[in-house]
């Protein structure tokens, strides 16, 4: 696969002279010239951050004249020219790039002057540079992110794994409190994310992505990357094919905080996830993309990164997604896997391997593919082979409206949390034994992200059992990190998620197995009108799940909730009585959800035990996509105090930044106060 340079070669180089660009066209009738400085209107980077500076000049037959300034320096000799075609019109225009370029901290002014067909035209922005120095003292980052993970996900999955029956029937969730909360709620500080991206209310993973790994926003689907005047070949058409790569591949990008710290201060760097690991997701800590689904070239970019002058992006990568790396699949027949080993790279395949890992010597694990590896039609990507999701691992009957598992001979697949604890022990491990017996001499800092993927994937057909345990395996993971940072005050925590769903918590289900796990009984329904027609198939398990497709009840038997224009499409009449307050099949105002744990794997099962009926808790989705419903964050470690309150979700690249430097210090010690002074009231289960 060709290189974005190859795409971009310059034709002519811009010197300071009014050297005259002549895009060979015949003079027309055409538009006002113009000039466009590429960059977002609040674009704040770190002193040295890369970004590639690009100029959209349109409506001109030539170009001269050109002068850059930033700030009080003359730029203008980095850039080069080459005429376009941009907008997807007939009129003529040119892109002039200088990629890779950085600022020193402070306010910069980007101008830009030149003639257009002879013309002067301009533009400017002002660069909020960030400074940033490397702390006297190693300062490590562990970043959590619960795909779709809303508030309402963290209640559910505390609900469920909290809720637990001892050998007397005792629950461990009594009278409305928690004898243990999650290992996320136990984290000290917290705050909210407002996730939106630079052309929507409702992101998605990669724009979402983009904001916390460079601190920029940028469009739907975009991998680091913002939009340019060539995007209209295929992002507004749905012409994402391998014809089009190379205007996938021009938009300017913005460096990530993973190459960053690697191209700069030599840091480890690791990507974890449940997710094919060319997701967008793990993407935005490796590469560099228009369009999330060019899978084949995050994947290259992992092994050749752009920021690192075709070095390594990443020293850990975990997940699924073996296809991306494998000969049999790539349209281009590299083998990416043998390539990682050639230089270095461990190949694990399993979680038994997996556990045999010692050392701190870079490793590639991929623990899931596809039966038959192959790209898609348009030769982009191949197919997600994301690692199945807890339910499935741990082997958990699914419920009836679930699909079965399907594992396809991956049985022995890693949970999350033996992934994030491998990780922690490669990045911050010596590259020999020596190195490892003396701790963590002559290792540097790492920065590392560990995401819980299908919570979002199993969102989206509204599987409710997949969703939430998936959330509580990633919870798990975050209880691995903290146990490996206690008593360390080298590295930052943070949970928190990329974006919203639909999922609401309704309440309480006491549906008999016998019917929550019946496929053999169902009821298709239909509503047809003159909007639309929609259809739903209604399982035994509807009342634990209520999907997108089925009207809300309301179990309310005030009349005016009940009837008319603005009343519910679906009421139960309640049924539950002083004798039984818990015995309505599904209440949204009684009854404690209870279940039995596993000893073995240490997951609440999802089935009664013998001669009872379990109290399940009910959950309700409105759509099967995301929202732009603000998110929480949880933090610990040096600088969590930096994410209390509302804050925007680029504002997260900053403060992880800021943490780093280990000017933190005051605002640490207030944390610690708080925490550990019995002046102040402690909240249950912490």
């Amino acid at each position: 696969m060709r290189s974005i340079t190859q795409y971009l070669r310059p034709v002519v180089a811009v010197a300071l002279t009014c050297t005259l660009f002549t895009a060979g066209l015949t003079a027309q009738s055409t538009p006002q010239p113009s000039v466009k400085i590429l960059l977002p209107e609040r674009t704040r980077l770190l002193d040295g951050q890369l970004v590639d500076l690009v100029l959209e000049v349109r409506n001109t037959t030539s170009v001269s004249g050109l002068s850059v300034t930033a700030g009080a320096n003359d730029i203008t000799s980095k850039f080069t020219a080459k005429s376009a075609q941009l907008d997807c019109n007939s009129t003529p225009d040119w892109v002039i790039r200088a990629d890779l370029q950085s600022f020193a901290a402070g306010s910069v002014k980007l101008q830009v002057n030149l003639l257009a067909d002879g013309k002067a035209v301009s533009d400017s922005r002002t660069i909020d540079v960030r400074p940033f120095s490397l702390s006297a003292g190693r300062r490590n980052v562990i970043l959590f992110i619960g795909d779709a993970m809303g508030t309402a996900y963290r209640d559910a999955a505390r609900l469920v794994s909290r809720s637990i029956l001892d050998d007397k029937g005792n629950s461990s969730f009594r009278e409305g409190f928690f004898d243990n909360l999650l290992e996320m709620d136990k984290m000290p500080i917290s705050g909210n994310v407002m996730t939106y991206g630079s052309d929507s209310v409702v992101p998605d993973s990669a724009n979402t992505g983009t904001n916390w790994a460079t601190g920029n926003k940028s469009y739907l689907n975009a991998v680091n990357s913002l939009a340019d005047g060539t995007d209209c070949q295929w992002r507004f058409n749905g012409a994402t094919n391998a014809s089009n790569l190379g205007f996938i591949l021009d938009n300017p990008r913005v460096e990530n905080l993973w190459q960053y710290l690697k191209r700069r201060f030599k840091y480890r760097t690791g990507v974890v996830t449940t997710a094919d690991v060319t997701d967008a997701t793990p993407a935005v800590e490796g590469a560099y993309s228009g369009y999330r689904q060019t899978r084949f070239e995050i994947a290259r970019q992992y092994r050749e990164n752009p920021m690192l002058g075709g070095r390594p992006a990443l020293d850990v990568i975990f997940g699924g997604g073996k296809d991306q790396f494998t000969a049999s699949a790539r349209t281009d027949k590299r083998d990416l896997i043998g390539e990682f080993q050639s230089i270095g790279y461990r190949y694990v395949q399993t979680a038994t391997e997996l556990k045999a890992l010692r050392y701190g010597q870079p490793t590639l694990g991929l623990f899931r593919g596809n039966l038959t590896p192959a790209s898609n039609s348009v030769g982009l990507a191949a197919s997600d082979s994301n690692m199945d999701v807890a339910y499935d691992k741990l082997g958990l009957t699914r419920p009836a409206s679930e699909p079965v598992a399907n594992l396809q001979g991956y049985t022995d697949q890693p949970m999350l949390d033996l992934m994030t604890q491998k990780a922690i022990e490669i990045l911050s491990q010596g590259a020999s034994p020596l190195e490892a017996l003396s701790g963590t001499f002559g290792t540097p800092p790492f920065i590392l992200m560990v995401e819980g993927a299908s919570i979002d994937k199993q969102s989206h057909p509204n599987n409710s059992a997949g969703t939430i345990w998936d959330t509580i395996e990633l919870d798990k993971a975050v209880g691995a990190a903290r146990a490996w940072a206690a008593n360390r005050n080298d590295t930052l925590i943070l949970v928190t998620a990329d974006h919203d769903q639909s999922m609401s918590i309704i309440g309480v289900s006491n549906s008999a197995d016998s019917d929550y796990f019946d496929r053999t009984k169902s009821v298709d329904i239909a509503w047809k009108s003159g909007r639309g027609d929609q259809s739903a198939t209604v399982w035994g398990d509807s009342f634990s799940n209520t999907r997108a497709g089925l009207p809300f009840t309301n179990s309310s038997d005030v009349a005016t909730n009940n009837k008319g224009a603005g009343g519910m499409p679906s009421t139960i009449p309640p049924t539950a009585t002083a004798a039984n307050p818990y015995g309505d099949t599904y209440s949204t105002y009684y009854g404690f959800p209870a279940y039995n744990l596993d000893p073995k794997t240490g997951y609440p099962t999802n089935v009664a035990a013998p001669g009872s009926v379990l109290r399940r808790l009910a959950v309700g989705y409105r759509t099967g996509d995301h929202t732009g419903s603000t998110v929480p964050v949880t933090a610990e470690g040096p600088g969590a105090y930096l994410f209390t309150g509302y804050q925007d979700q680029t504002d997260l690249f900053f403060k992880m930044a800021l943490s780093i430097t280990g000017d933190t210090a005051d605002g640490d010690k207030i944390v610690d106060q708080i925490r550990n002074s019995s002046n102040y009231p402690k909240t249950f289960g912490k």
